[in-house]
């Protein structure tokens, strides 16, 4: 009996334990795309009980009555802790984890190495986020995503150019960041854009497709850039483009598709009071008579008061009353008057003289009417392939934009292919390539010419003008024979420039590599690599005949080529010894460019709108231009890093440069940079402080000048019989010139909080630029104008605040913010001599654009007014204000500082970012606002009734009692020309960037499908409004702007085109 008893209560026992446990089964998945997680480790909290996800993410653990919680852990992904429950099926979606200590970034020569041990600024931008609102120009998409650097938009024509300096202007030639793509440095070349009439060609990033790129670092100082040499000293911009790398093997297929549209938005504020004319206000009515002579306002309106006042159209060139004049200072609109017009009918087709008087009435948008929505289709596809042999991606796009200008366009093919082949353990291929047909049929000319636009209606347009009626007729000629048009003394019909003057463009470009990595010992790899950037161009502009400026017409012709072609052999050591890191390269670079121009044009044709160089009448022009220069070069980088806690780096490279004089032309230049990982030594809490990080270090970097500036160049001109004469150039040959020199030095801190919830990057930097190689005006007693010498001295010094925030983390919703902001000191230390100043660039009535010792780079000086010792305007016996003796400085085009802000939120599969950005200072000088004025098309030229009554300026007399003088408003601000001090405005803004919204389709919709692996939509706004910009920019223009992408556009504004904003749709397509 006891036995059994016994037995009874061992089942009993036995049943219960059994009863007490259960098993927990589940899938692991990869929060971002869903993928099963293999290897994951499952452990039951407070028990060494564990399991691991097989391939498939699946798991399965018996667990214990009381047991609560389970863990889930896996490198590179955030530990889940969750509770059981009464659960048996507990899945887990696990997300990657973002900490600074693991972070990898694209570093000189393309190898990636860990962020935390580098002692210099980087700055990364993820490919995705670019190619989401895809620009046609890849630098405008960096436009407030990266602290220190300032992007200049030269204007809102399609296949325009764009500027990026980064820390400030620290040269007097070229500014301009090197571009390196996978390792191997591109062009990034422009055409200088003359402010007097040319083309915007855009410049050579713009081939760039944002879709293939991976991610953008922007090394931001010598320190970081040293590896990479002379052209480096402005910084550098890594682009790492996308491979058929993938942990999910196998083939894939990606579809994008987008379509966007451009809508031009912000016009200069315009008068719609006054029309086109002279003198035709109530002013001149009231003070010149007409009212006390018994004349109506009609009669004095159209001219027969005073064949000299007025407005009354006959031939568009001076035929009638102030007909070939195009300033607004005409009669009052849109209070009955009849005056006959450029669109006024003829009664009889024959006679002139029989033109009918129609409404004189305003047309307030007839700027804006011009302007047509563009049109962008951007398409892509892509195909990839990942196994243990090796990874392949190749692409496929065609982005085809149709600009806001009637008949402009630009279209961009682009086929790229990057591939990989492990040919064996130890040894390595890969080989990348881009292929770009970039190609326009008409890009719209900028500046001041009669070809451009805007020059015409931006500046002078009448403000009666129909351009309905220019739009209907500009095919046809009137009864003079001359093309139809509201003015043809000075200007074209805006239409007949668009359909007939017209600038084409088609360049073909191949850039790319072939490397061979081979891995010698498991610490130790050598790598040869060949890399090459062709281009191939043909430019073409056309102006027909009976255009204002060529009247029989006339053509030029352009065919270039540009290469360049790298090639390094280095090593790289990576090696560990007990508590101490290695990490080493040691390298060679020959560089070869070679770049060469054929122009030819006619002034004038014999037959007209026969463009071939056959029909020249007269000689033709030709030009032809051949450059070639060689740099070799040594490098070597080497660190040391103790624990994974200190690391020490240590730079070095010598240039060989052909440019430079035999006994100068090698130099040498080092740096060292170290950083500390403060958590590492001392004891934090990590809740509270995740990661902290000191960085410093110090760089010096050389630059070398342009080819063929050593010796005398002999120039061709017109032939002289049967003889060519040739001449010396005017520039006298440099005598021990050396290279340019900057030195940099830079601290940082790097800093995450809670988690890694909250981050913060600090930098100050201190930048000198010295033996600037300029170009100074020299005695004409010498034979020659100017020479090339070392001097000057530029300074940059600022401070970088990158700052991030993850307000929100939870499974179905996040908040994040990230936040860049920078301030630049820039200072002229020293020029030649005594050399006062240096110009940089100029622009009308001697205002020019200068360097001076002891001020910021880019000094405006124009002219101004004179003041008694009180601060007063004097004013003349005229009633105007006097005009300073000489320019005066009214301006800086340096900005205080630049920054921008970043939300992005996500619900579930729906994400949304806001970019907003913005530029605190920096003038510039407006020719729309300054001819704006003087043409009294402006809205201030007719504000507060100072048509109908006159003004007066505040100021005091010569003899310095107060200024009573009345005068009227076109004498005003007809003496804008002459006080260019009236037209420089602050360029202070507020953009909101861009709105991305983005969806991506549940798995569990796109898989009924069958063969759609993933899918997304998404809405883009990029360039969506202006919140605000200084009180003296009344003109209301875009202050970000520039005229090309050099340093002759820089703190000008030449007739802009309107900005516009962008709005569209793109859907992607995962097979």
């Amino acid at each position: 009996m006891r036995k059994f008893l016994l037995s009874i209560a061992f089942f009993c026992f036995l049943g219960m334990q059994l009863y007490a446990q259960k098993t927990v089964t589940g899938t692991v998945t990869d929060a971002n795309d869903g993928s099963k997680l293999p290897g994951v480790t499952v452990i039951v909290k407070g028990t060494q009980k564990g399991t691991i996800t097989g391939a498939d993410g699946a798991y399965s653990i018996d667990v214990k009555a009381g047991a609560d919680t389970l863990i889930f852990s896996f490198v590179g992904m955030e530990t889940i802790k969750k509770a059981i429950g009464n659960q048996t099926v507990v899945n887990v979606q696990m997300t990657a984890i973002v900490t600074q200590l693991d972070e990898l970034v694209v570093t000189a020569l393309g190898i990636s190495r860990e962020k935390k041990a580098l002692g210099y600024s980087v700055q990364e931008v993820g490919g995705e986020e670019l190619a989401e609102a895809k620009e046609a120009n890849i630098i405008n998409s960096l436009s407030g995503r990266v602290a220190g650097t300032q992007i200049t938009n030269a204007s809102g024509a399609v296949g325009s150019s764009a500027r990026i300096t980064i820390r400030g202007n620290s040269s007097f030639t070229n500014n301009q960041p090197l571009w390196v793509v996978d390792g191997v440095p591109i062009s990034n070349s422009s055409t200088d854009v003359d402010q007097w009439g040319a083309t915007d060609f855009g410049n050579a990033a713009m081939d760039i497709d944002p879709a293939n790129i991976e991610s953008i670092s922007v090394l931001k100082g010598a320190n970081a850039a040293a590896l990479y040499g002379s052209r480096a000293a402005n910084g550098v911009i890594l682009i790492k483009t996308k491979t058929g790398e993938s942990k999910t093997k196998g083939l894939g297929v990606t579809v994008s598709s987008a379509v966007t549209f451009d809508q031009t938005y912000n016009f200069a504020n315009y008068q719609n009071s006054y029309g086109q004319g002279v003198a035709g206000s109530e002013y001149y009515y009231y003070t010149l008579g007409a009212s006390l002579d018994g004349y109506t306002y009609q009669e004095f309106a159209d001219g027969t008061f005073d064949p000299g006042i007025g407005f009354n159209y006959y031939d568009g060139a001076g035929g009638g009353v102030n007909d070939g004049v195009d300033e607004s200072w005409g009669p009052r609109l849109d209070n009955g008057l009849l005056i006959p017009q450029f669109n006024s009918p003829l009664s009889d087709p024959n006679d002139p003289t029989t033109r009918i008087a129609t409404p004189w009435k305003s047309r307030e948008d007839n700027v804006r009417n011009f302007f047509q929505t563009g049109v962008t289709f951007d398409n892509s596809v892509t195909v990839t392939n990942s196994g243990d042999a090796g990874a392949m991606r190749f692409s496929m796009s065609q982005f085809s934009q149709e600009g806001t200008i009637p008949n402009t366009d630009l279209t961009r093919n682009s086929v790229s292919f990057n591939g990989t082949q492990n040919v064996a353990d130890w040894l390595k291929t890969n080989v990348m390539v881009n292929y770009v047909k970039n190609k326009s049929d008409n890009l719209p000319v900028q500046g001041y010419s009669s070809n451009n636009v805007m020059q015409s209606m931006g500046g002078w347009f009448g403000r009666q003008v129909n351009v309905q009626a220019l739009e209907a007729n500009y095919r046809k000629f009137n009864i003079f024979g001359n093309p139809y048009n509201w003015n043809t003394n000075y200007h074209n019909n805006p239409y007949w420039n668009a359909n007939y003057n017209t600038t084409s463009r088609e360049r073909d470009r191949v850039f790319g590599k072939a490397s061979v990595d081979a891995e010698i010992y498991e610490w130790l790899k050598v790598t040869g690599r060949m890399g090459i950037d062709f281009s191939s161009e043909q430019r073409k502009h056309v102006d027909y005949a009976l255009s204002n400026e060529t009247p029989l017409g006339a053509f030029w012709q352009q065919d270039r080529r540009d290469m360049e072609m790298n090639s390094d052999l280095f090593a790289t050591l990576n090696h560990e010894f007990g508590d101490f890191s290695v990490n080493g390269i040691i390298g060679t670079n020959f560089r070869k460019n070679k770049y060469s121009s054929m122009r030819i044009e006619a002034l004038e044709l014999t037959v007209p709108n026969l463009f071939t160089i056959s029909n020249v009448k007269g000689n033709p022009v030709a030009e032809m231009y051949d450059e070639e220069m060689e740099t070799y070069s040594i490098y070597g980088q080497a660190s040391v890093g103790w624990k994974r806690t200190v690391y020490v780096d240590i730079t070095a490279r010598n240039d060989w440069s052909s440019t430079l004089p035999s006994d100068e032309w090698s130099y040498f230049y080092p740096s060292f940079t170290g950083s500390v990982i403060l958590t590492e030594l001392v004891d934090i809490d990590e809740d509270l402080v995740s990661f902290a990080k000191l960085r410093g270090g110090w760089a010096q970097v050389g630059n070398t000048t342009d080819p063929y500036q050593l010796s005398l160049m002999y120039e061709g001109s017109d032939p002289f019989g049967n003889v060519t004469p040739f001449s010396t150039s005017r520039l006298l040959p440099p005598t021990g010139l050396v290279p340019e020199e900057v030195n940099s030095t830079e601290f940082g801190l790097e800093a995450k909080f809670y988690k890694n919830r909250f981050s913060l990057d600090f930098t100050y930097y201190n930048q000198v630029t010295k033996n600037q190689i300029l170009q100074i005006d020299i005695s004409q007693a010498s034979g020659f104008d100017n020479q090339l010498i070392n001097a000057g001295e530029i300074q940059n010094k600022g401070i970088e605040l990158q700052i991030g925030a993850e307000w929100i983390k939870q499974k179905d919703f996040s908040w994040r913010t990230d936040v860049n902001w920078a301030k630049n000191w820039n200072k002229v230390n020293e020029l030649y001599g005594d050399l006062e100043s240096y110009q940089i660039t100029s622009s009308w009535n001697g205002l020019s654009i200068q360097a001076r010792p002891g001020q910021a780079f880019g000094v405006i000086y124009a002219n101004g007014f004179q003041y008694d010792d009180n601060g007063n305007k004097i004013i003349g016996s005229d009633g105007l204000p006097l005009a300073s003796e000489a320019p005066v400085a009214v301006g800086n085009i340096t900005p205080d500082w630049t920054g921008g802000i970043r939300n992005t939120f996500k619900y579930k599969t729906v994400s949304m970012s806001i970019l907003i950005d913005g530029r605190y200072g920096g003038d510039l000088f407006s020719v729309s606002d300054w001819f704006g004025a003087y043409a009294g098309v402006s809205e201030e030229t007719a504000a507060d009734g100072i048509r109908e009554h006159g003004l007066v300026v505040d100021g005091v007399l010569e003899d310095g009692t107060p200024n009573d003088k009345v005068i009227s408003a076109s004498s005003y601000y007809g003496g804008y020309w002459g006080r260019e001090v009236n037209s420089v405005i602050d360029g202070s803004y507020i953009k909101l960037r861009e709105i991305v919204i983005s969806y991506d389709i549940p798995k569990k919709y796109v898989q009924k499908l069958g063969f759609v692996q993933g899918a997304s939509v998404s809405f883009v706004g990029r360039n969506l409004a202006i919140l605000y910009t200084h009180s003296s920019n009344d003109i209301g223009i875009d202050p970000e702007t520039g005229f090309g992408a050099n340093l002759n556009g820089l703190g000008l504004e030449q007739f802009q085109l309107p900005t516009a904003r962008t709005l569209g749709f793109r859907i992607n397509l995962n097979f």
